[in-house]
């Protein structure tokens, strides 16, 4: 629900149930840190327009809205903000006359405040305010236990006893506890406490309130800054009551049974230093200057001149990429030779760079790009999987399970033997815990500080985790229509294969001239001690590597069945064509090729080539990375920087494996050519569409609807988690610990932190993302008109929208009053290189978008 749909609230009579929903929508929305899904960190607010949103969360939060004016004012300085750009932005403010004239006065006066949050309810709310008043901690009393709780509760397998009965409750549990332990459960063993808790969740919140807060009109604010006192935990609570799917041991946990025990809680300690008197947050004396939700928070006030300068910046940088559209010159489609190989990539930014370098290194391989999971959406339960996983986009339900088999009985572990980082110990007590720490410890202190000093090239055992072996086949082929225990069809039918390939190969413009060889390449990431490795796999595959989805998608593309349906359907794939799955490793730049064995002789002839291709571009790859990583290799070797990452990507020190999603900027969908020749320095978003054949738009609109959500909640979540690091973002990865296989905290007792870590966005440039589309205005209307509630994006401008014309590579600029002409800031002449290798030597910074040197196949 939007946020301005919750302004007026009813105050007649407090409903609790609709006050626990309306304070609801303001929390995090990030679930377990095993499915790390981004997505738009302030999606609370995104009903308004992006400036007057990001106000009103700033109000709500208590965090920073723009970067420090320095930082602005250093960027004019170097000439990454334009003059252009800036009376663009000035433009784009509809500010008065004599705002502008004082803005103008005032645009390059520094300070040092302009970016500092505003009062917020965070931070200087009724509760802050009170409990300021009442000279106590209760953040620092009650947090320590409500976090013990809820962390012992919701516990996914790191502790070996659980905590709650089967079944129990989180309030029958406490309430359990409480009654039934040998020692006291602390502080809820106060007599005012102890009294209320038969009553039930709402009789003690409401019991409580009445005490603390004394003014029902009050009550709801009251609710909210408690829970955002520690967001992270308010928002895990609220994911696993509306989806306890989430977790693997379900646990029944609600928003109002979490603020019953906090409130007692609270009212406990307060008891316990003031007794049954003392002053009430609507007995506050100076109640009227603090800060309300419905009455101040939500009434945005956008700082101008800060706006303004961010929209400067933003423009600048999409004006180069704008700038190269629009001065690429015509391909004509009868020079082009007929491709030897095609690769279908996910439109992942960081395979942008590699489908660049095997384009330039051969020019008969043509590239594509597709949302990572292709298309096939399914449940995937792997030989070595506990459970099965969604491969596919988070806000599609997937109806089919697919399962891997083999063959090849698998080695007893009694058989084979463990090895010291395998070895497990079934019984568990307090004594042999104590024996086997103080001695088989010490071997592994020695192990992990070998580790530390002299990082391996594999991983200690953890490659599944994030990488997918092929030791098996998958059950694609449905059997039979019946639905198993869970509800879900075991496999495809042949139908659902054909739409599915089709759908793809539609959306991406692949529809004739197939190569002999089509590869299909998904991607994931190893990792080594790092908690958020789910954030560095495929986004489109919720936060899992793709390899199940190009597996599955070659192997329904090779069907002679499936290409029967499709032949009928208009899409001829020759008999010699094959499609070969292929898994991309973005951290160690290595590639894991999949399900060979049907090569023809003159397929396998064209797949060995291409192998050598890739294994060059991977190489180029890796010291393209290099550049960004403080003690990557100065030398223009590319075996040693391919060296290097590999190292990274296995050291248990490296909080850093790779910069991930760091820098992206721009999301492009249209046909290759309209990109194939320029250097984007990684920060794109590809995704392959062809105008001509999309007439109504209604392919634009499938497009839309997966790339919106998927890049722009990847933009977004890097946003803001630069912008303000400690408050949407996730602090340092240094003293994080995992809390319950849940998230991640500082230390062991601290909030769970939402948003990204400061390693993986440090070097971030935040800005908006642009979405240049090649197609017409009127045909990118028809599609916007059937975007559903993706167009709130566009309409309130959290993605910047452009349409690039196919025939005269004009841009428009959309806006909720629609189109206008886009009119780049002219900067620096669009630079020109020969080829990649020579624009990054020597660079440490972002750089601009290059023309490269066109070469014929």
């Amino acid at each position: 629900m939007s946020a301005s749909a919750h302004h007026n609230v009813h105050k007649a009579a407090f409903d609790l149930n609709a006050a626990i929903d309306h304070i609801a929508h303001w929390l995090p929305s990030q679930g377990p840190i095993k499915d790390f899904i981004h997505h738009n960190t302030l999606h609370a607010v995104q009903d308004y327009p992006f400036h007057e949103g990001v106000a009103v969360a700033a109000q709500v939060y208590g965090a920073k809205s723009y970067l420090p004016l320095a930082d602005y004012l250093k960027r004019y300085d170097e000439g990454r903000i334009s003059d252009q750009a800036l009376e663009w932005a000035i433009a784009q403010a509809n500010c008065s006359v004599y705002q502008e004239q004082s803005l103008r006065s005032s645009l390059f006066e520094p300070d040092d405040h302009s970016h500092y949050p505003p009062q917020s309810l965070a931070n200087h709310g009724i509760r802050t305010a009170w409990l300021n008043h009442l000279e106590i901690d209760l953040n620092g009393m009650v947090h320590p236990v409500m976090f013990r709780l809820l962390s012992n509760f919701l516990d996914q397998g790191i502790s070996r006893w659980a905590m709650p009965k089967p079944d129990e409750r989180f309030w029958d549990c406490v309430l359990r506890l409480v009654q039934n332990s040998l020692l006291p459960l602390y502080p809820f063993h106060q007599p005012v406490v102890r009294q209320m808790l038969d009553a039930g969740p709402d009789r003690v919140i409401l019991n409580c309130l009445g005490k603390i807060v004394g003014d029902e009109t009050l009550y709801g604010q009251y609710l909210l800054e408690v829970l955002l006192a520690h967001p992270g935990w308010s928002g895990m609570v609220r994911i696993i009551e509306t989806q306890p799917n989430v977790l693997l041991a379900p646990r029944a946990i609600s928003l109002k049974e979490l603020l019953a025990v906090e409130l007692a809680c609270e009212l406990a300690f307060i008891d316990k230093k003031h007794g049954h008197r003392f002053l009430q947050i609507a007995q506050l004396p100076n109640l009227h200057a603090i800060p309300l939700l419905e009455r101040d928070a939500t009434q945005p006030q956008v700082p101008l001149k800060m706006r303004v300068w961010h929209e400067a910046m933003e423009w600048s940088l999409h004006s180069e990429l704008l700038i190269a559209l629009r001065e690429q010159a015509p391909i004509n489609p009868s020079a082009e030779q007929a491709p030897k190989v095609q690769a279908l990539f996910c439109i992942d930014d960081r395979e942008c760079s590699l489908r660049r370098y095997l384009e330039e290194m051969d020019p008969g391989i043509e590239t594509f790009g597709a949302p990572g999971f292709f298309g096939i959406d399914f449940l995937y339960q792997g030989l070595d999987d506990a459970y099965p996983v969604a491969q596919c986009p988070v806000v599609i339900k997937p109806k089919h399970l697919i399962l891997e088999s083999t063959d090849t009985p698998k080695a007893d572990k009694a058989e084979k033997g463990e090895s010291l980082s395998t070895l497990h110990f079934g019984a568990h007590s307090m004594l042999r815990g104590w024996l086997y720490t103080q001695t088989l410890g010490l071997a592994y202190a020695l192990r992990l500080g070998w580790s530390v000093l002299r990082p391996g090239g594999q991983l200690p055992g953890i490659q599944s985790l994030s990488e997918v072996e092929a030791h098996g086949h998958l059950h694609l082929l449905r059997e039979s229509d019946e639905l198993n225990e869970d509800g879900y069809l075991l496999g495809f039918s042949l139908m659902e294969m054909a739409d599915r390939v089709s759908g793809l190969l539609r959306n991406i413009g692949l529809t004739k001239q197939f190569a002999p060889l089509i590869m299909v390449v998904a991607h994931g990431s190893s990792s080594v001690n790092n908690p958020h490795f789910a954030a560095y796999d495929c986004g489109a595959c919720s936060g899992k590597p793709g390899a199940p989805n190009a597996r599955a998608f070659a192997w329904m593309a090779n069907h002679p069945q499936v290409r029967e349906i499709l032949r009928e359907r208009g899409i001829d794939i020759p008999s010699g064509t094959h499609f070969v799955p292929a898994l991309h490793n973005t951290s160690r730049d290595e590639i894991t090729y999949f399900d060979q064995q049907q090569l023809d002789k003159a397929a396998r002839h064209e797949f060995h080539n291409f192998q050598h291709s890739m294994q060059h571009a991977l190489q180029r790859n890796a010291r393209e990375r290099c550049r960004w990583f403080e003690l990557g290799p100065k030398s223009h070797n590319n075996a040693e920087a391919h060296s290097h990452v590999v190292a990274r990507a296995s050291s248990i020190f490296e909080p850093r494996p790779e910069l991930n999603h760091s820098n992206n900027l721009y999301c492009v969908v249209g046909r290759r050519d309209l990109t194939r020749h320029l250097f984007l320095d990684r920060r794109a978003f590809l995704q392959s569409y062809d105008p001509n054949s999309d007439s109504d738009g209604s392919i634009l609109v499938k497009v839309l609807s997966a790339v919106i959500p998927v890049c722009g909640g990847i933009n977004l979540e890097y946003l803001f988690s630069r912008i303000d690091n400690s408050v949407y973002g996730a602090g340092t990865k240094l003293p994080h610990n995992v809390i319950g296989l849940l998230g991640v905290a500082n230390g062991v007792e601290g909030d769970l932190r939402t948003g990204l870590p400061s390693q993986m966005v440090e070097v971030h440039e935040p800005a908006r993302l642009l979405m240049v589309v090649e197609q017409t205005t009127a045909i990118a209307d028809q599609a916007i008109a059937m975007l559903g509630g993706w167009r709130e994006w566009l309409d309130n401008e959290w993605i910047r929208f452009v349409a690039c014309d196919p025939v005269s590579r004009a841009l428009y600029l959309y806006s909720s009053d629609g189109w206008k002409v886009a009119e780049p800031a002219a900067g620096r002449p669009l630079p020109v290189a020969s080829h990649s290798e020579k624009i990054i030597v020597g660079q440490t910074r972002t750089i601009p978008v290059h023309q490269l040197a066109r070469r014929q196949a």
